[in-house]
């Protein structure tokens, strides 16, 4: 009989009601709402409430859920494990009827599927982008190994453009021509016939391309046969020079020297000598000058720069320089180019550390320059070299201190034939071959420049007369007549040369102006200070105004260090940098200190090593001059120079000519007026303080003592 029961729904109170809850029971007969069994029998709730009433309560049991469920639900109702309605960008209704705060977080399984989809697709991306990458490496290969090729065919073909008509081979070349052989072939048979080496890269085979060029000269020499054209052509003058016939290391080397070199120590008029090279006319040009010219630019290569062809710059350098020594011969001593060629050579052979042989050159250029033969030339060009000549004679003799044996300076107006306005000077920041298709062209002002440069050398030039005791005794009145003249030249400076602050970006020439300004003044007041004639606020006076211009000048080759490095430093800016040094460690060491200055020379001496060996024996003797000041060494100072402390008397006598850099005072003491501190105050008030004196006009931004002090200090930290 228990078999056959029929046992009604469960009634709980709860989810959790336990079976002691559970009520069964078995009604005897059916119900209105009774529902009967297979056997007859009617199954009720323990109630006895309807079927309807059981439906409803069980409806309302039930957990309600939105309408719309999320795919993510929010942090909420995930911990409430409620179902949500919500968006990531909208917030769901649960939330917004408890004021919660609604924020969705990617389910881990999901997020992860989905960076893995996103990895994937990267994946993709970045294969195909190193395979267009790849492509285009090669299609720039290709075409750089095209463009190198093209370029040295070109150096070829200028070979053999360069010999037509000129060495008696044209009716050769045009045959070997004809025959197919490749401009390559020719030009190294070009290269055996004549002592021309040269520095070229190969150029594939199979290129033809002169044939077209010659046809119409072949044509002009079958009608010229009858008159001889052959012999003359052995007549002809030869190549300026033999050291090399690339004329793109040629052209690379010109470019060096007229943009870092000419600016400086204008020895000759550039465009004139351009013009005279380029149609073979020796009025401005000689193969002497030429190759000076080449010798001294190498200075300026940078060995790691493959522009110009695999070359080896210190035999380039060496070939050049003999093969000027070769074309200085006796009977052109007097001819203007050779006068200009042994200026040139002398600082070449400077830059090289070899100041002895060095001091020859220009010597021997300042004397022929007495007899030289002036009247080819125009007095434009014939007014640049007289004044350059000089000015570079009285700037060597101010560095290295030796007796002045040039004669005196004409007192004629500086630049008198010059036109100081030319438009036709330029200037670019050259470097590397190709530079000038991009760099942007400047005014250069060289001419104006050196107009000023000669009128301040001038003065420099009585001043080191003065000292020698060449004009009596030295008394207040003549230093302080010569020191109203150098702040006259400073004041009368135009504008373009006077604007050296950062906005006005100045050229490197006009900087260097500048610093042999402030070299100069100090030079002019270092006797007096070590003479012992000074005492009270006489002596703080001169100190003051040396530490004051040993501070502007290092600041201008900071700036110069800053605009343009200190790469293309010339020999005797190098003189200037440790003169101007050795004055602020020895009179003001605490202002910079001594220390960042000595850092500061001994880097900026150092940047421009790789060209100029004489600043290694320089940097020797400043590093004994901090020595003996008791200035602090940087503790690196080996990397400046991995040779310091190591250099001899003959590396010392290369670099100076003498045992050492630093003014000989002692020889100009005793041609001092003991008087002369007794006159100093009323000197000066007469002389420098006159009421006639000009006022300023508006000139760079004056610069503080403390300002100095950071700017170094922020140079030596870069």
């Amino acid at each position: 009989m228990s078999s056959n029961r029929r046992i009604l729904p469960l009634q709980t109170s709860s989810s959790h009601s336990s079976p002691s809850n559970t009520q069964t029971e078995i009604s005897p007969g059916a119900g209105q709402n009774g529902m009967a069994n297979g056997n007859g029998m009617q199954v009720s709730s323990g109630t006895g409430e309807s079927g309807d009433s059981l439906g409803r309560e069980d409806a309302s049991r039930k957990r309600r859920t939105p309408g719309l469920v999320a795919a993510i639900a929010c942090t909420e109702c995930r911990r409430a494990r409620q179902k949500c309605d919500g968006r990531l960008s909208k917030c769901c209704t649960r939330c917004r009827v408890r004021k919660l705060e609604c924020h969705y977080e990617p389910h881990t399984k999901t997020h992860k599927e989905s960076l893995l989809k996103e990895i994937a697709s990267l994946r993709q991306d970045n294969t195909r982008l190193r395979q267009e990458n790849e492509k285009v490496e090669g299609t720039a290969s290709d075409l750089q190994h095209e463009n190198k090729g093209l370029l040295t065919l070109y150096e070829w073909q200028r070979i053999i453009l360069d010999t037509i008509g000129r060495n008696g081979h044209d009716r050769e070349i045009i045959q070997r021509l004809r025959a197919g052989e490749t401009t390559q072939s020719i030009a190294d048979w070009l290269c055996e016939q004549h002592p021309i080496k040269h520095t070229l890269h190969d150029v594939p085979e199979g290129s033809y391309g002169l044939v077209g060029i010659v046809d119409a000269f072949e044509e002009q020499l079958r009608q010229d046969d009858g008159q001889g054209r052959g012999k003359e052509a052995d007549t002809l003058p030869f190549a300026w020079t033999a050291v090399s016939s690339s004329q793109t290391l040629l052209g690379h080397l010109f470019d060096l020297y007229f943009t870092w070199v000419h600016p400086v120590h204008m020895l000759f008029s550039e465009r004139e000598f351009r013009a005279s090279y380029a149609h073979r006319d020796e009025t401005y040009c000689s193969s002497a000058l030429v190759n000076a010219i080449c010798a001294m630019a190498c200075h300026m290569m940078d060995p790691n720069d493959d522009t110009a062809g695999d070359v080896d710059v210190e035999k380039l350098t060496t070939g050049f320089m003999n093969q000027a020594r070769h074309e200085v011969k006796p009977q052109n001593y007097m001819h203007l180019t050779s006068v200009q060629a042994l200026a040139v050579m002398y600082l070449a052979d400077l830059s090289s550390g070899k100041a002895r042989s060095a001091t020859g050159y220009l010597r021997a250029s300042v004397e022929f320059l007495k007899a030289a033969e002036l009247g080819q030339q125009s007095a434009q060009a014939r007014e640049i070299s007289l004044w350059g000549i000089q000015t570079l004679n009285t700037s060597s003799t101010g560095m290295t201190y030796q007796k002045l044996y040039a004669p005196e300076l004409p007192h004629m107006a500086k630049f008198q034939h010059v036109d100081l306005q030319s438009s036709h000077s330029t200037w670019q920041e050259y470097r590397s071959i190709g530079d000038q298709r991009y760099l942007p062209v400047r005014p250069s002002h060289a001419v104006l420049a050196a107009c000023h440069q000669a009128g301040l050398f001038r003065i420099i030039h009585e001043s080191l007369n003065l000292y020698c005791g060449l004009r009596g005794l030295i008394t207040a009145d003549a230093v302080l007549t010569l020191y109203r003249r150098y702040m006259d030249w400073e004041e009368d400076l135009p504008f373009i040369l006077k604007a050296i602050d950062d906005e006005a970006r100045p050229l490197p020439h006009i900087l260097l102006l500048h610093v042999q300004f402030h070299v100069a003044v100090v030079q002019h007041l270092t006797p007096l200070l070590q003479s012992n004639f000074f005492d009270g606020p006489n002596l703080h006076e001169l100190q003051r105004l040396m530490i004051k211009h040993a501070q502007d000048g290092i600041i201008v080759l900071e700036h110069l260090h800053q605009l343009y490095s200190g790469r293309f430093l010339m020999p005797l800016i190098s003189f200037c940098t440790i003169h101007l040094g050795d004055t602020l460690i020895r009179y003001s060491p605490d202002e910079p200190p001594a220390s960042n200055v000595v850092e500061f020379c001994l880097g900026l001496l150092q940047a421009s090593s790789i060209g100029f060996p004489i600043n290694g024996p320089l940097q020797e003797l400043f590093r004994r001059t901090a020595v003996e000041c008791g200035a602090a060494l940087p503790p690196n100072v080996k990397q400046f120079n991995e040779q310091l402390g190591n250099y001899g008397m003959d590396d010392i006598l290369d670099a100076c000519t003498r045992l050492d850099y630093k003014q000989p005072v002692d020889q100009s003491v005793r041609h001092i007026d003991e008087n002369i501190a007794d006159e100093w105050a009323s000197k000066w008030e007469q002389i420098v303080d006159s009421p006639d004196r000009p006022e300023s006009p508006q000139s760079t931004r004056k610069v503080s003592p403390s300002e100095k002090h950071l700017r170094i200090e922020s140079l030596l930290n870069q």
